[in-house]
């Protein structure tokens, strides 16, 4: 073939694909959502607004306009506009919480453990069991949350269908698998897969700082939002308080998920692994019943969050136990009062998985109960976990630019936390999830996954 013939075939090749190509789909018309609230606790925080309207063009929220508006300035021609009349009820942004297990709940955990089965779902099971957990999460007025200690599939898929859009659940930030040192808290490997390097790996067991790096690494090849590790013992798997993980095995977790971007979360309750996971510079203790004045100090010096899950201690329902330790330990050393009265940052977190999904909103109950206002509660579960997530310029407040996050209630719940419990209306990313107290489909299969 001739040069110039060459030449001009290939002018010719793309304009010949373009012209197969199917003609590109014109955008959406916009979608405005006017969703007219009677009080409206925009950020937790400040004071609530009275009769207004949160305008959401598509899935973000627009303005706030006083009064109840019924249409908007300057909308296209083709959009459409739907009003949705919570005149009559509080609005307040989309609750989050820091630490679930979707993967699981007691009624599985607690028959697994009594019979010596140490064996967690599969990753089908547990994918089947984080979309319905979710589902409830949902159902119960949280619009994001973090998993944190799963396998290595289950929760992902659960995240990715929400994410692509294939069900309307919450956002969900993944952990994966827990990193544990070997026969510690978060080790359910099979005796008899324990010699496997790569089995080990992909159950989040390490010894040693060079192997926690390793699985650090494996998890965020997995897709994790988050790191998770376990420094000491815990009293679901009844292996007591006490540190199980080397300094320099915190270290090589911390460091390594912070090069990459990750914020690790340690499941803690000994002092003096409290002390060492702050000092190596861990985002969140979690648990932290034991933690001691130094640790408090250390916390806010540093702006170490606690998650405190004061759910999990009362008691946790795992284990049919007439007098846990778990609340004795709690009602002894009281670090949540302790650490809230010191100061420290703290965001909102049941442990839901060692209790029944969708009943998250407990935990506010707990927290009044020990002390903090419920305007603080409200706070922790919103603007805090916002914070601790870092997702707090898309979610948190509802304020312009902002992920449509939002949800009901009757009654102020400044005036009685209670209230939470009982959320009639949600929105995620400006799509209704639940309305007049009744949830949507779950499902929306895109044509996409048809084909």
């Amino acid at each position: 073939m001739k040069p110039q013939s060459l030449a001009a075939l290939c002018l010719l090749l793309p304009a010949l694909a373009l012209a197969q190509m199917p003609p590109a789909k014109p955008p959406a018309p916009d979608r405005y959502t006017l969703v007219q609230a009677g009080s409206l606790l925009a950020v937790p925080g400040k004071a609530p607004q009275e009769r207004v309207t949160v305008i959401i063009r598509n899935e973000r929220i627009a303005a706030i306009e006083s009064g109840f508006a019924t249409t908007v300035a300057g909308a296209p021609p083709d959009a459409t506009v739907t009003v949705i009349d919570l005149r009559d009820r509080f609005v307040l942004p989309g609750l989050m919480d820091a630490h679930v297990h979707l993967q699981g709940e007691p009624s599985f955990s607690r028959r697994r453990v009594e019979r010596g089965d140490r064996n967690p779902p599969t990753g089908a099971e547990g994918a089947v069991n984080a979309m319905i957990h979710a589902r409830r999460t949902l159902n119960a007025g949280f619009t994001t949350v973090r998993d944190v200690g799963s396998n290595d599939e289950s929760v992902f898929a659960a995240r990715n269908a929400i994410n692509a859009g294939r069900m309307i659940g919450p956002r969900i930030l993944v952990s994966g698998p827990a990193i544990s040192g070997t026969a510690g808290h978060a080790d359910n490997l099979p005796f008899d897969e324990d010699g496997d390097p790569q089995a080990r790996i992909s159950h989040g067991i390490c010894d040693g700082p060079v192997a926690c790096r390793g699985v650090v690494r494996y998890n965020y090849k997995l897709g994790a939002d988050v790191i998770k590790m376990t420094p000491t013992a815990g009293f679901s798997d009844n292996t007591g308080t006490e540190p199980q993980m080397f300094e320099d095995e915190m270290q090589a977790v911390i460091t390594t998920a912070h090069m990459l971007g990750l914020k690790v979360a340690a499941h803690a309750y000994s002092p003096i692994a409290i002390r060492q996971a702050v000092n190596a510079g861990v985002d969140s203790i979690e648990h932290g019943f034991l933690l001691d004045d130094e640790g408090i100090r250390m916390m806010k010096a540093k702006g170490t969050f606690l998650v405190p899950t004061l759910s999990a201690s009362y008691p946790p329902p795992v284990f049919r136990i007439p007098d846990p330790e778990s609340v004795r330990l709690r009602n002894q050393y009281k670090a949540f009062e302790r650490a809230y009265a010191a100061g420290v940052k703290i965001a909102f977190g049941t442990d839901a998985g060692t209790f029944s999904h969708g009943d998250n909103a407990k935990e506010f109950g707990y927290m009044v109960q020990f002390g903090m206002q419920p305007m603080d509660a409200i706070r922790a579960a919103t603007v805090v976990t916002a914070d601790l997530f870092g997702i707090s310029a898309e979610a948190g407040t509802i304020e312009p630019g902002k992920l449509a996050d939002l949800i009901a209630v009757q009654g102020s719940p400044l005036e009685d936390i209670a209230r939470l419990r009982h959320v009639d209306f949600i929105m995620k990313s400006g799509r209704v999830a639940k309305q007049g107290g009744q949830m949507t489909e779950p499902f929306s299969y895109p044509a996409a996954f048809l084909q």
